[in-house]
């Protein structure tokens, strides 16, 4: 995708395609569905451009993935930063996809969240959303897409963030310096 498929006069928005030129991949992430989290079709972006494959729409998509990614609030400090990054480095691997990530206590599930991931790196996300679920309930498996991938048998390993969890915080600076 070049400047000349989606054009706009207004500066902020000129920043987002200027970022997404340097960067093809945000095009391909923001108009494919391969990306669960950040992918078209994503529960993620405003209603009007979920789905939509208009030019005013590929680049919200583009402008709220980049917020995304260099937020400085809340955002950066938890989860949302570091899904975004991990999205952006990992989107070209081998086997990239998306899933509905949730925690279950013995009845009911409760924490849900969607987020990409691999083959390769499923235990490094798993860590994340196990930090992120944090102790509340009494966790006792995640599931991707209703299949149970972790059981959680030491509820003391969920309230420590996982079992190998880095700061959400320096996950976050680590990435997406471009």
């Amino acid at each position: 995708m070049t400047t000349r498929e989606v054009e706009t006069t207004n500066p902020e928005l000129a920043k987002v395609i200027e970022w997404a030129d340097r960067n093809p991949v945000v095009w391909k992430i923001v108009t494919g569905t391969r990306s669960k989290a950040f992918g078209r079709k994503s529960s993620f972006y405003i209603g009007w451009a979920q789905n939509s494959k208009s030019p005013d729409a590929i680049l919200e998509r583009a402008r709220a993935f980049r917020e995304e990614i260099f937020t400085t609030d809340y955002r950066a400090r938890q989860i949302w930063g570091w899904r975004a990054c991990y999205t952006f480095e990992h989107y070209r691997d081998k086997d990239f996809k998306g899933g509905f990530f949730q925690q279950w206590d013995e009845k009911y599930p409760r924490g849900c969240l969607t987020l990409d991931y691999t083959p390769e790196t499923l235990e490094e996300v798993l860590d994340q959303f196990e930090k992120w679920i944090g102790s509340s309930y009494n966790s006792v498996r995640i599931t991707i897409d209703g299949k149970t991938v972790r059981t959680l048998a030491d509820q003391k390993i969920a309230a420590m963030g996982g079992k190998n969890a880095p700061s959400n915080l320096a996950m976050h600076l680590s990435c997406c310096e471009v």
